[in-house]
């Protein structure tokens, strides 16, 4: 699925095409720091070990935003996007 080309290594295009398919949309600059934080050999390619670094983050932060839009939810009583600060 990410390895598209079947070489043992994702490309950056290749990462961010296949996170997209899974409904993870992230912005070119966020991509690009998350795989500098876990590229190991600095070859320009991610490999399967650094994948698993690099999905961990990615997951850790998933939730990390998914627990915040709850906690926004449970002060947006009207669902409108904005929480009232009266």
């Amino acid at each position: 699925m990410f390895d598209k080309n079947g070489n043992g290594k994702i490309t950056k295009k290749e990462l961010s095409d296949s996170l997209e398919n899974l409904g993870i949309v992230m912005a070119d600059k966020e991509l690009v720091q998350m795989i500098d934080k876990v590229i190991v050999n600095r070859d320009g390619y991610v490999d399967i070990d650094e994948f698993g670094a690099l999905y961990q983050r990615i997951m850790e932060e998933r939730d990390e935003e998914e627990d915040m839009r709850e906690a926004f939810n449970v002060f947006d009583q009207n669902g409108d996007g904005y929480i009232a600060t009266k």
